[in-house]
């Protein structure tokens, strides 16, 4: 009787002790968290009062190619989730979508496609290929990993 009780003792503390899969479980969640922790989560929260399409571009960090994307149609009062990316410095662009003619630019050369949606990558030249056209980018550096936000103002 003893030693059925000592096996049935022994057998509770595997069954309820963490074990290595728990252990390594933890350890690996921590360094997912780690690595997510590095990068930039771009999303763009429109305020215009307006509808807009937006481009984003980043460098794949030891690629030396710009990722190009667009558009993503962001309504207005509304957040959209852009990219994730390992880079600190990316590039993004708006066009309203009512006809306007407003768009939220900056000094940063860069091409895109219409009408969209559109993945193609490039060396960050001002010369596009065939189907694409210039605009100016807003060049953007997030101060820290995490979420960053590009506000479309009126």
């Amino acid at each position: 009787m003893k030693t059925i009780l000592a096996a049935a003792a022994a057998a509770s503390l595997v069954l309820f002790a963490p074990g290595l899969a728990t252990a390594q479980a933890k350890a690996g969640a921590a360094g997912i968290s780690k690595a997510r922790a590095s990068t930039v989560d771009i999303q763009v929260c429109n305020r215009s009062g307006r509808d807009a399409t937006v481009a984003v571009s980043y460098v794949e960090v030891g690629s030396g190619q710009f990722v190009n994307r667009g558009w993503y149609d962001v309504l207005n009062g509304a957040c959209a989730q852009l990219v994730s990316t390992d880079n600190a410095n990316f590039y993004v662009y708006a066009d309203a979508t009512d006809g306007s003619g407003r768009s939220w630019q900056g000094e940063h050369v860069l091409c895109v496609q219409y009408p969209g949606p559109y993945t193609f990558w490039s060396t960050g030249s001002s010369t596009c290929e065939e189907g694409q056209e210039t605009r100016n980018f807003v060049p953007i550096h997030a101060d820290e990993p995490g979420p960053y936000t590009w506000n479309l103002d009126p």
